[in-house]
């Protein structure tokens, strides 16, 4: 597979998760899958569920390298090793050059110079040869579906059948953020494994490791971690796209939306979807969807009931599918952020 199609997700001066050889958290679901592997009895696919940035694909990988190096799973330890950069087979894994290890992810589009929106069946069928009578390497082969929120309906069709039809010595780990997305006849032929956020303070560690958080004090390291809800990505996210800063201003605005300062709800508007700060946009709909939870079921201080949670379902709804239209004709997106304001204006004064 093309290497561009293999970092389809990565943030830019981050390890990829092949190239991280130590994963953070999770000690139940690795225990859990390790300990099936050793009784002889390892079911040949997971559906490892959960929020996007929380070690997923990290777990996987590290699961594949304890796979590789202990081929016998009665002779393999209950934990996994503590991985060094210049073993063999993580080497391997972080060059991508593992003959073993299939990861798909959406694909690169040279017409377009950008990343496809889905995980296609084109990629999905890279399992035929992958699994094909000549290995590489003797042992286990491991397919990673990094995720399956992504793959259109003939992708899907195509995991499905591979699915149900297992090669002997074969591992998948199928990654989804949405587990809800999955079909359902994928996520009966998985063991469905649903890996926690990580807390607090390992994301606030990791983000350190990263220095992600130079230069923030203490206050605004706490909001971080309270933003990022157990996600690294999300939180690497907060820092290079001005997050904090977003929040802030979201909130701050979110105090007035009886009589809302346009000029600052327009200065916002246009940061936030200014050419390349797409990941920006994102944030602040994301604080939206949290902010008008909120409000719908009462913990704001809103009175909870039937009409209030109408009223602010009915916003995000209208703003998601002004979101969706913006996105697929190119639009400005201000304006969907202005509208935001005031529809969540009449909602606050119904």
């Amino acid at each position: 597979m093309d290497d561009d199609a293999i970092v389809a997700d990565k943030i830019d001066g981050i390890p990829h998760p092949a190239e991280t050889v130590e994963l953070v958290g999770h000690e139940e679901t690795v225990s859990q899958i390790l300990q099936q592997y050793a009784s002889g009895r390892m079911h040949h696919a997971f559906l490892l569920t959960g929020p996007r940035g929380i070690g997923k694909a990290t777990l996987a990988m590290r699961i594949a390298a304890h796979v590789f190096k202990y081929p016998l799973g009665s002779n393999a330890p209950l934990v996994l090793d503590h991985a060094e950069t210049n073993d063999r087979i993580n080497g391997k894994i972080a060059a991508r050059s593992h003959p073993n290890l299939l990861h798909m992810t959406r694909p690169w589009d040279d017409k377009t110079k950008k990343f496809k929106t889905q995980l296609t069946v084109d990629v999905i069928r890279l399992t035929v040869p992958f699994f094909g009578t000549s290995r590489g390497e003797e042992g286990w082969r491991i397919a990673i579906v990094d995720a399956a929120d992504d793959m259109n309906a003939s992708a899907a069709n195509a995991l499905l059948k591979i699915l149900e039809e297992p090669p002997h010595n074969t591992l998948f780990f199928v990654l989804s953020h949405s587990p809800a997305k999955v079909l359902p006849t994928i996520r009966s032929r998985c063991q469905q494994v649903s890996m926690k956020p990580l807390d607090e303070p390992q994301v606030l560690s990791i983000l350190q490791n990263f220095g992600a958080l130079d230069g923030l004090n203490a206050e605004d390291s706490a909001l971080l971690a309270k933003l990022a809800k157990g996600s690294v990505r999300t939180g690497l996210l907060l820092t290079r796209e001005n997050g904090l800063e977003i929040y802030k201003s979201f909130m701050a605005s979110c105090q007035r939306l009886d009589k809302p300062d346009w000029a600052q709800i327009q200065t916002m508007a246009e940061k936030v979807t200014a050419r390349g700060k797409e990941d920006g946009f994102r944030l602040l709909l994301e604080f939206a969807n949290e902010f008008m939870e909120g409000h719908a079921t009462g913990t704001l201080g809103q009175k909870n009931d039937i009409s209030s949670l109408a009223r602010w379902a009915q916003v995000w709804e209208k703003t998601q599918n002004s979101t969706r239209i913006a996105d697929g004709y190119n639009l400005d997106k201000k304006q969907v952020i202005l509208n935001l304001f005031h529809d969540m204006g009449e909602a606050a004064r119904s």
